[in-house]
Formats: C-alpha cells, structure tokens, sequence
C-alpha cells in the first residue's frame, strides 16, 4: 500500500513489467527460433553472445548518456531502437546470410541493455522522491517489491509464450506445423516489441525527470544538514 501511493514508483512498475516480459520471452524462444525457424540452431550460441558482448559493451555508453539526458528519454531510445531490432528479426528469412542474422543479434542487444538496465536505475529516484515526502528511507521496500515483480513478470511472460506455442499446435520432438512455425516466428519478434511499445507509452508518463531529481536530491542534502547541525 506504501509503495503503491508513490506515482512514479507505479510508472515504473507498468514500464519494468513490460520490458521485463519482453526480456524473458526472447531468452525463452531464441532456441526456438534458430531451430525451428532459421534451421540453425548451432547458430542460436554464436547470436546469443552477439547480443549480450553488445549488451555489455554498450552499458558504458547508455550511463555516459544518462549523465545529460533524462532517464525516461534514454529508456524510450533504447527500447525503440530494440524493437527495431526484433522487427528486424521478424523479417529474416532462413536463406539470409549468418553474419547478418548475427549483426541484428547485436543491435537488439544495445536496446536490450536499457530495457535491462535503465529501470533499476530510476528506482533509486523514485526512492529519493518518497524519502522527501515522507521522511524515511525504504530502500527495501521498494527494491523487494521490485525484485518480486521481475521473477512475476518473467514467469507471467514465458507462461503465456507457452501457451500460445500450444495452441498453434506445438510438439515438442516432431516436425512442426505452419501455424507451429510461424508462431515461433512471431514470439520472439512481434511479441516483445508489443510489450515495449506498452512499456514506451507508460514510461512517457514518468513524472521524475533530470531536473526534478536535481531538486529532490538538492531538499534532501539541505535536510540532511540540517538534521547533522540539530544533532550537534
């Protein structure tokens, strides 16, 4: 209920939540996809590590930009340019050479990284914003609850995943059907970038923009002094 009355914590909340589903069911249905669609899936190890060498190297790079943009616009970019990225993957065809299919592994994973990343580092806003409201600090509060909701949403996202493989008629060890293969067409390409689309328009409506958190972290800095001073 605490954590619930803060604005910005449920913003982000429904923003961590979409991405996180989108996350879980790509790493759930990358196997899948070389397998069963690409008809490579010794390839599926080689574009994995494509996608998370970028991941790591772009980390650097998205924080270097935090430093001067707001959080939420950073978030918005990356998970723009993931969806990209996973249309990209909705539209190769198994003939396309191996080295593109590798070169598009890597760019989802530059998005991939803020879709990751950026939401953990909004939370430590959010927990300044309800320290300057409330006068207490509940670091634990919010990051249990946030932790609690990726495993959520994680295990919400690769359940419904499964279920729409079963119902286009997934077998698991046979020859898959048209409408088997094109749901795993699908799964790791459309569907992930619907849940970022979700996640782009709740994080519009993020109230906790650079300069606001300037201010926050300015009033508690003050507060605290002052506290510092009293105690003296």
């Amino acid at each position: 209920r605490l954590a619930a009355r803060n604005r910005a914590y449920r913003r982000l909340v429904g923003l961590f939540l979409a991405a996180r589903i989108a996350v879980d069911v790509v790493g759930a249905m990358f196997l899948f996809y070389f397998t069963y669609w690409i008809g490579r899936p010794e390839d599926f190890p080689i574009a994995l590590g494509a996608m998370l060498v970028a991941d790591v190297l772009s980390l650097p790079v998205w924080l270097r930009i935090a430093r001067h943009v707001d959080k939420r616009t950073i978030f918005v970019i990356g998970a723009s340019w993931w969806i990209a990225a996973q249309m990209a993957l909705l539209l190769l065809e198994p003939d396309h050479s191996r080295s593109l299919v590798f070169a598009i592994a890597a760019l989802a994973g530059v998005g991939y990284a803020v879709a990751d990343l950026m939401p953990w580092s909004m939370l430590g806003d959010v927990i300044d914003a309800d320290e300057l409201r409330t006068g207490e600090r509940r670091d634990g509060l919010y990051a249990g609850f946030f932790t609690f909701l990726r495993k959520l949403g994680g295990a919400l996202g690769v359940a419904l995943a499964g279920v729409l493989l079963q119902l286009a008629g997934f077998t698991k060890g046979e020859a898959q059907g048209e409408s088997a293969v094109l749901a795993i067409r699908l799964l790791p390409g459309a569907f992930p970038a619907v849940f970022l689309v979700i996640a782009i328009v709740v994080a519009l409506g993020y109230p906790l923009s650079r300069q606001r958190h300037r201010e926050i972290a300015a009033a508690l800095a003050e507060r605290r002094m002052e506290r510092g001073a009293a105690g003296r």
